[in-house]
């Protein structure tokens, strides 16, 4: 049985200075947010279609029936995490099924380097940081902007022991994460032996279909070690395969600033003379 969400993450007024103020954290995580002023669908910028050498390709966006779009969930960040959404808009007359993703940030080094928390650690993620959200409004002295998830953040695939007990988790590296491209998992969590399982809105629950002239949202948590050296990750490429065994590789910009926390001193290096207001 999966564990289900504690409560819903409270994301705060956490960005930079001047930076613009993104509209897409108010469909975030396959919940509706009721905030004010959301108008626009996708996650962030759209992607670039690229073709088999890593070169845009206007041929595979003609072919693409799906528009990709990210974004990083700023209020969500912390030092080692941060909290990607991803929005599939399917502009065609047919269901879309996503039946195969994966991830890739440029370098081998990178990949390594970035983990996936799932199970009762992606649980831990999610209270702590409505925890820190909640004492963040507070002591700014403003009236809590709860922008509650309706629906699962965290929808844990990971089974309950005998029924009462913690659900299992652990972190996997995303470079170890690549045969999450193939059918079903065939690697092994980092904190015990099981394979590492994900259901609901994740990126990483597969398959999941995109309704007819309409999106879906996808999300998920990345974790990375909090030193500079690693460098500002601010793009993934994201291979994509649907059900009728096309594939296609889209590259994604989810942030030009450094308004984040997470990454915050690598992302100061990278873009100069932006901030982050949350300290």
């Amino acid at each position: 049985m999966s564990a289900r969400l504690v409560d819903g993450i409270r994301p705060t007024r956490r960005s930079a200075v001047g930076a613009k103020r993104p509209a897409w954290p108010c469909l975030a995580f396959g919940g509706l947010l009721a905030t004010v002023g959301c108008a626009e669908i996708a996650s962030g910028p759209h992607g670039t279609y690229m073709d088999a050498t890593g070169h845009p390709s206007a041929a595979a966006a003609s072919a693409a029936r799906l528009a990709v779009s990210c974004g990083e969930t700023v209020s969500l960040s912390s030092r080692n995490f941060g909290a990607l959404e991803f929005t599939f808009e399917n502009a065609t007359e047919s269901w879309q099924q996503v039946e195969k993703v994966q991830l890739d940030f440029g370098d081998p080094k990178i990949n390594q380097a970035v983990s996936i928390p799932w199970g009762s650690q992606l649980e831990s993620w999610a209270e702590a940081t409505n925890q820190r959200n909640a004492i963040d409004a507070a002591n700014r002295g403003t009236a809590l902007e709860i922008l509650t998830l309706t629906g699962e953040l965290v929808s844990l695939a990971a089974p309950r022991r005998h029924g009462a007990l913690r659900a299992s988790g652990g972190i996997v590296s995303l470079a170890s994460a690549a045969a999450l491209m193939g059918d079903h998992l065939q690697v092994q969590a980092e904190t015990e032996e099981q394979t590492p399982n994900f259901s609901g809105n994740h990126i990483l629950a597969l398959p999941f279909d995109v309704p007819p002239g309409l999106f879906t949202k996808r999300w998920i948590v990345l974790s990375t070690s909090a030193d500079p050296k690693l460098g500002c990750i601010s793009a993934v490429t994201l291979t994509y395969e649907l059900a009728d065994k096309t594939s296609y590789r889209v590259a994604l910009a989810f942030r030009n600033t450094a308004s984040s926390e997470w990454q915050r001193a690598a992302c100061l290096v990278k873009y100069p003379g932006t901030s982050y207001d949350g300290l």
